[in-house]
């Protein structure tokens, strides 16, 4: 098979296509036989029917065109791989000769992906500094460690402030109805938490064990149950037993007993590391989102329309799968925040712009640098995709299920990010 390109208007390709007599012959044959299987004529079994048979009864030529419409896609798809170029819609085919014994010859006009032309790379520039793990930060990391080890004491004669745990009964209602979630049992909260509604707690602070308490909380307007949302409920609420935390000393033994560190110092010093760790992948990832950002805004790109409405469809799929994660659906979403699909697809449109800006303008990096993804690469991604896995996946089930692309696609931004980087200048990293 033989494939020229040339070049057209904006961003459009017109490929032109010869498939050898063989193998046109070949796809005519298959078209036969499978007419030949389906086809019911009296005085022939299927699959033994003769071509002329089939042509004097379907007419002239009607397995050429069967051939055509089954072969022609096969050979364009093999076409659009030998030639490199990325279509973005469907192709406008026109057949330039089809004859039984001769070679087929097509034509297909095709809108491709189109190219960024780079900005030079000085013209990227970020301020950058990378954060540092301060003192308060780590008091933080060890008041959640004793948090953790708290004992909670019984105060029955306690004002219950913020900060102590409340054991209550509580019954709500909302136009004088029962309503689901509005009531529990034995309910253990912290005040000043924000484990039920912050105006809920705030209200009980004050009290102690045996109180009986009404409280009138507004309810917030985007609950899913419209029969509450927004209006007004009624809390009656039984406080049972109100407690105080006691934080427990931080102490060599302590830090040793339940955490398995030999010294507080030593906790401290582990604690900074992997919050230093935690901030540096942070800001290395803010760092590289920068780069890719300036990239395709500093880069001249003649963006087709098509491409933006088939990232709006992934964005709008990927949402969707979002919410089916949750638990949700796009239609109870609309509803719940009064809003219609097309003003979520609005709402898409300019991180959808943004987001094909970014990939044309890596995907030309790559080209431009002539980024590849090795053996040993994708080798290590496929292992720690297998990892901790009873029966790790080998790379031909990889490919038949597409991860193995999507895993070659994730190296290839990498090292093209990591390419930029080095570009752009790492000093700019102090």
């Amino acid at each position: 098979m033989k494939t020229s390109s040339k070049k057209l208007d904006e961003n459009k390709v017109e490929l032109s296509i010869e498939v050898s007599d063989d193998k046109f012959k070949k796809a005519i044959a298959d078209s036969y036989a499978e007419i030949s299987k389906k086809a019911k004529i009296p005085g022939f079994r299927a699959g033994k029917i003769p071509s002329k048979v089939i042509d004097s009864h379907y007419g002239q030529g009607y397995a050429l065109q069967q051939a055509l419409e089954k072969s022609v896609p096969v050979f364009y798809s093999k076409a659009v791989h030998d030639s490199g170029i990325r279509p973005i819609e469907t192709p406008q085919i026109e057949i330039v000769s089809a004859e039984e014994g001769k070679e087929l010859k097509f034509k297909a006009q095709v809108q491709v992906e189109p190219a960024a032309e780079l900005p030079d790379y000085k013209d990227i520039k970020i301020e950058f500094k990378r954060p540092k793990v301060n003192e308060d930060e780590i008091k933080g990391q060890l008041d959640m460690i004793r948090n953790r080890f708290a004992e909670l004491n019984p105060a029955p004669s306690k004002v219950a402030d913020e900060g102590d745990h409340l054991m209550i009964n509580f019954d709500g209602t909302v136009d004088g109805k029962a309503f689901e979630g509005g009531s529990a049992q034995n309910f253990m909260v912290e005040l000043g938490s924000k484990t039920l509604m912050p105006e809920f707690e705030k209200q009980l602070i004050g009290s102690k064990a045996g109180d009986i308490k009404n409280l009138v909380i507004q309810m917030p307007p985007q609950l899913p149950n419209k029969e509450i949302a927004g209006k007004s409920a009624n809390f009656k609420v039984l406080v049972k037993e109100v407690k105080t935390k006691k934080l427990p000393e931080l102490t060599d033994k302590f830090v040793k007993d339940n955490v398995g560190v030999e010294s507080l110092s030593e906790l401290k010093k582990e604690i900074k590391k992997d919050m230093q760790a935690a901030l540096d992948k942070q800001s290395d990832n803010q760092y590289n989102f920068e780069l890719v950002k300036q990239l395709a805004e500093k880069s001249k790109i003649d963006m087709p329309e098509q491409m933006i409405k088939m990232t709006i469809e992934d964005m709008m799929r990927e949402f969707e799968e979002s919410l089916k994660r949750q638990g949700a659906t796009k239609e109870k979403y609309l509803q719940t925040t009064n809003t219609t699909e097309e003003d979520l697809r609005k709402n898409i449109e300019n991180s959808a712009k943004e987001r094909t800006r970014q990939e044309v303008a890596i995907k030309t990096l790559i080209e431009k640098e002539k980024i590849e993804v090795s053996d040993k690469e994708l080798d290590k991604e496929i292992e720690a995709l297998n990892k901790d896995k009873d029966k790790p996946m080998t790379r031909q089930e990889l490919d038949e299920k597409g991860l193995l692309s999507y895993l070659k696609s994730n190296i290839l931004y990498k090292n093209a990010v990591d390419i930029l980087a080095k570009k752009v200048g790492e000093e700019t990293k102090k």
